[in-house]
């Protein structure tokens, strides 16, 4: 499965549980303790326009309701992740890296959060296998030690059951704690 549609795809498993986000939700608890579900929302549609600005510079929010802002910033990095910007080498914060590597964060980031906003909203949390098998294969790649820790992009690896879908087992290795 190429790159582009691995994107589509978590995009697509996060879109149906936006679209069940009222107003008297958005102030639901989230597996992040830091945010609620509005923070959680602001949070991943600005770390899907930060990717596409390393690419492609910089973009507005076109609301500030995240759930309304979700769609443009969509538009934006199936605009900016060409075959080209995918092949292209880039300075980022973790050393010079392809687009492909930022196009693999957005999607790892999207499907995370699609799971972080399932837990939060009640929603059962099986979410696509076979991408979360991907995601969570080339991050066991990808996922530095200096990346996980208190204030750092992701939380110590937690236990999970070894019957657990593997959207859970996911979570669990981003730092979720899974129950």
């Amino acid at each position: 499965m190429d790159q582009l549609t691995q994107y589509k795809r978590a995009v697509d498993v996060f879109r149906p549980l936006l679209a069940r986000v009222g107003d008297e939700q958005l102030t639901l608890d989230c597996p992040c303790e830091e945010w609620d579900v509005r923070g959680l929302l602001a949070h991943a549609t600005g770390a899907q326009r930060g990717l596409a600005m390393a690419l492609a510079g910089p973009t507005e929010p076109v609301s500030e309701d995240p759930r309304e802002d979700f769609e443009a910033v969509v538009d934006t990095m199936l605009a900016t992740f060409t075959p080209e910007r995918i092949a292209a080498t880039i300075k980022t914060p973790f050393g010079e890296r392809t687009g492909g590597f930022l196009l693999a964060l957005a999607t790892g980031d999207i499907f995370v959060h699609a799971w972080d906003l399932a837990r939060a909203l009640g929603e059962p949390t099986d979410l696509d296998p076979e991408l979360a098998q991907t995601i969570l294969d080339g991050m066991r790649k990808t996922l530095p030690d200096a990346a996980r820790g208190e204030g750092r992009a992701f939380g110590h690896e937690q236990p999970v059951a070894d019957d657990a879908s593997v959207a859970d087992k996911l979570a669990a290795f981003t730092g979720r704690a899974v129950k």
